[in-house]
């Protein structure tokens, strides 16, 4: 079982789009993926881990730390 935190925002999609109807947004450490901020605002499939940093005014928080990412080419209809 996975444990995830992040802000969840209902997302209700397009008409006729199949969607949960939720995003659950989570920090996530991008530092060894070269082209991260080209990938900022895509739809981007990501491997990694799910890690915790304890930052010094923070405290601890969960992070996704990516391994690698790419973007997802939308199929056109």
């Amino acid at each position: 079982m996975a444990y995830l935190e992040g802000r969840l925002r209902a997302n209700g999609g397009e008409a006729g789009e199949e969607h949960t109807g939720f995003v659950l947004e989570v920090e996530a450490d991008m530092s060894v993926v070269e082209n991260a901020r080209e990938l900022a605002d895509e739809q981007v499939a990501v491997t990694g881990e799910v890690v915790i940093l304890d930052y010094p005014e923070r405290g601890k928080v969960l992070v996704f730390r990516a391994t690698s990412a790419a973007a997802i080419e939308e199929e056109e209809e």
